[in-house]
């Protein structure tokens, strides 16, 4: 066999379905034995197919337990021999639409059914492990130039694990993205459903507001700071109240070296350097303002133990009046 991967092929694959999928673009490659995402078609529909060699079977057991909930993107066929996912096509993410002249509305619904979507993985014990706007895909219809939400799902799964019990955690890896990470999954663990819960919250700020709270410009840093440290910084100006950051540390534990880090952090403001907390920003102009602030002060809680679980975040006022997708 081949062991180069798709781009090999001639044109097309053949899923375990019997089902031929002719490749139409290569949209990702990082190369061997990192993913390589190709879009494809059957002649009818589009697909995503996505090269997966590296622990593909455990993979394949996540996606498995996800099921089939309406708000994260499921299986639709395999490869197996050449360790091949495939997936419906959808046509843009949240993290492109956010920049467009969408209304209000259309994001909240869009985060609602996100939100509903990390519901359905947490309630089968799993956690995404790298929840940003960009792995949340939109589909949009359009009748007589007015643009409708078809569909939404959370994306990109292979890094998401299953948590058996309660107590379970992922441990000495720092998954996510840097700019949409909670801060045990920087210190790399333990990291658990709350985890999902924090970046989800970025990504309400982001979706709401368009400001992404730990965008860093590597251009305008100094050579000898590197974007994790303002990334920390930041986190804690906004987000870490006194007691929650206290919390927080003991739930890293006195073995991890990610506490004296977070505590050497920290005690920049401690010496006069002033806070910038989420709660006191100016400007949020987003509808039931204050609503939403408390929204995001619950999701983005310091303290892991007092963060709103997806249920709780569904629950919320600021989501009462929004009605899901009926899919």
């Amino acid at each position: 066999m081949d062991r180069r991967g798709v781009s090999t092929m001639a044109g097309y694959v053949v899923g375990k379905s019997g089902r031929i999928y002719t490749l139409e673009e290569t949209i990702q490659d990082k190369g061997r034995p990192l993913t390589c995402v190709y879009r494809a078609s059957n002649g009818t529909n589009e697909f995503i197919l996505k090269e997966v060699p590296q622990d593909w079977n455990a993979r394949l057991e996540i996606y498995n337990l996800v099921g089939s909930s309406p708000f994260v993107r499921n299986l639709v066929d395999t490869v197996p021999e050449r360790k091949i996912f495939i997936f419906d096509y959808l046509q843009t993410s949240l993290l492109q639409l956010a920049q467009k002249n969408f209304p209000q509305t259309t994001m909240k619904h869009i985060l609602k059914c996100t939100l509903s979507g990390i519901a359905a993985m947490h309630k089968k014990g799993i956690v995404h492990n790298d929840i940003k706007a960009n792995n949340i895909m939109v589909q949009m219809t359009s009748s007589k130039s007015e643009w409708k939400i078809a569909k939404v799902q959370i994306v990109d799964l292979e890094d998401s694990a299953y948590l058996r019990h309660p107590e379970s955690a992922v441990m000495g890896a720092q998954v996510g993205n840097i700019m949409w990470r909670s801060p045990e999954a920087h210190a790399m663990g333990p990291i658990r459903k709350p985890s999902d819960m924090f970046s989800f919250g970025l990504v309400c700020i982001y979706a709401m507001t368009q400001i992404l709270p730990f965008a860093v410009d590597e251009s305008e840093l100094p050579e000898e700071i590197e974007p994790l440290a303002v990334v920390l910084e930041r986190q804690i100006s906004y987000f870490a109240e006194e007691n929650d950051l206290n919390a927080f540390l003991r739930y890293l534990g006195d073995n991890s070296e990610w506490t004296e880090i977070f505590q050497a952090v920290a005690s920049a403001f401690a010496e006069g350097q002033p806070r910038r907390p989420f709660r006191l920003w100016e400007g949020i102009d987003v509808d039931q303002a204050d609503s939403f602030r408390g929204l995001i002060l619950g999701l983005t809680n310091f303290d892991p133990a007092k963060r709103l679980t997806a249920q709780q975040a569904l629950d919320h006022e600021w989501f009462k009046d929004e009605m899901l997708l009926q899919i």
